[in-house]
């Protein structure tokens, strides 16, 4: 039996199970209804031409910051780094103290770096705790056959990001099981409030899902510890593995949802420009959160004609008595 602990001593890619901390960074500057570019584009690093690639060809050149989690759009997320800034991004992650020192690489975006997978899944701990980084404890305690404790250890815990920014990341990330690249779970009798990630490394070497509920986490990877590609996707290879062990201890499953913290607020937004919605004139409108700072005030300008000149129909039959 090898004595090789993977989950506290393998260093793996995570692939796009690191896209969650780009995310995290940006909330300073942009919010869930910020426009991302979606389209191919060529990076300069180290004087070679670097571009990323979506893992499937898309017809969506433009999508809001939450779909692009949702569905893991390289391109995208990578256009989101870089506006936020890689220094920004580096000094942010820098506070889940991951052991890997990250560079500031337009790829450090899709995880092209080498993480320990517990140190992976204590960082997701933080938005499951509502901003809390937990310290993870293999033994809590040592009692004897007479039930007397001999040794006891406590969990640490810190703050680490605010309530707030934890829940527009639940939020964004339970959009990923309900709509995106996790939305598979659902047909293997997950029907709880879960968020989550998959992560797929460059030719199929890692297979990872993170998801967790308010009570519990679980973070799987798949891959061999020499690095051959496993020809799989977190979706189809960790994800699965992930379900069954939720399935399999449903005394510790809450049907509770994420609560909503202070300073979070909810408006309706129109799905194409990620401004608010015009009653009556912008034909998809979804519900998005935002940070208080962050609250959208400019109503759509792509309807806003439509919207005015229904107004105006009304008002001049009402004039008209018809």
């Amino acid at each position: 039996v090898s004595q090789f602990n993977r989950i506290v001593q393998a260093r793996r890619q995570p692939g796009s199970a690191f896209k969650p901390f780009v995310y995290l960074s940006s909330l300073d500057k942009f919010a869930p209804t910020t426009m991302l570019s979606n389209q191919p584009q060529t990076y300069i690093i180290d004087g070679k031409s670097w571009e990323p690639r979506n893992f499937e060809s898309v017809t969506q050149y433009t999508v809001s910051l939450r779909d692009a989690l949702k569905m893991s759009y390289n391109q995208a997320t990578v256009d989101l780094a870089m506006k936020t800034g890689l220094d920004h991004i580096i000094e942010i992650t820098s506070r889940f103290q991951f052991s890997t020192s990250i560079k500031p690489y337009p790829s450090l975006a899709l995880g092209a770096f080498e993480v320990i997978p517990l140190e992976l899944a204590r960082s997701y701990c933080v938005f499951a705790a509502d901003g809390m980084q937990p310290y993870p404890l293999s033994l809590k305690g040592v009692i004897d056959e007479k039930g007397e404790t001999l040794q006891q250890k406590h969990l640490q815990i810190r703050r680490l990001i605010a309530p707030a920014k934890a829940y527009i990341m639940n939020f964004m990330l339970q959009s990923v099981v309900t709509e995106g690249t996790a939305r598979s779970l659902q047909d293997k009798g997950v029907f709880w409030p879960v968020a989550g990630k998959t992560g797929t490394t460059n030719d199929f070497r890692d297979a990872w899902f993170v998801g967790y509920t308010p009570d519990i986490l679980a973070l799987v990877w798949v891959g061999f510890d020499n690095g051959d590609p496993i020809h799989a996707t977190g979706s189809s290879a960790a994800l699965p593995i992930w379900a069954d062990l939720m399935n399999a201890i449903p005394q510790y499953i809450s049907e509770d949802g994420f609560k909503i913290p202070a300073g979070v607020e909810k408006r309706t937004v129109c799905a194409v420009t990620g401004l608010l919605a015009i009653e009556k004139a912008c034909p998809e409108q979804i519900d998005e959160y935002f940070l208080a700072q962050n609250v959208p005030v400019e109503l759509c300008p792509l309807h806003r004609k439509s919207g005015l000149s229904d107004l105006f129909k009304g008002v001049k039959k009402l004039f008209n008595g018809n």
